[in-house]
C-alpha cells in the first residue's frame, strides 16, 4: 500500500467495495417495500419512514468504519 504525506493511505478499494454492497443492499430492501406497499401487504408508513431508516443506516456504517479504521492505527 502506497502511503502519501501523512499517514491517510491511498487504498480505498475496500471501502468502495463496502460503500456499492451499502448502496445495492439498500436499493434491494427499497424495491421490496416499495412492491410490498403497493400491494397493500404492509402499512404506507413502514415505506414512508424508509428514508430515515437509510440515513441511520449510512450513520451506522460511517461510524464502524471510522471505529475500526481507528482500531487499526
Amino acid at each position: 500500500m502506497f502511503r502519501g504525506p501523512g499517514s491517510i493511505p491511498f487504498d480505498y478499494r475496500s471501502i468502495l467495495i463496502k460503500v456499492g454492497m451499502l448502496i445495492g443492499v439498500l436499493i434491494i430492501i427499497y424495491a421490496i417495500l416499495w412492491i410490498l406497499a403497493e400491494l397493500h401487504l404492509i402499512p404506507m408508513i413502514i415505506f414512508a419512514l424508509f428514508p430515515q431508516v437509510v440515513l441511520l443506516l449510512i450513520g451506522i456504517f460511517i461510524f464502524y468504519q471510522a471505529y475500526t479504521r481507528y482500531k487499526g492505527y
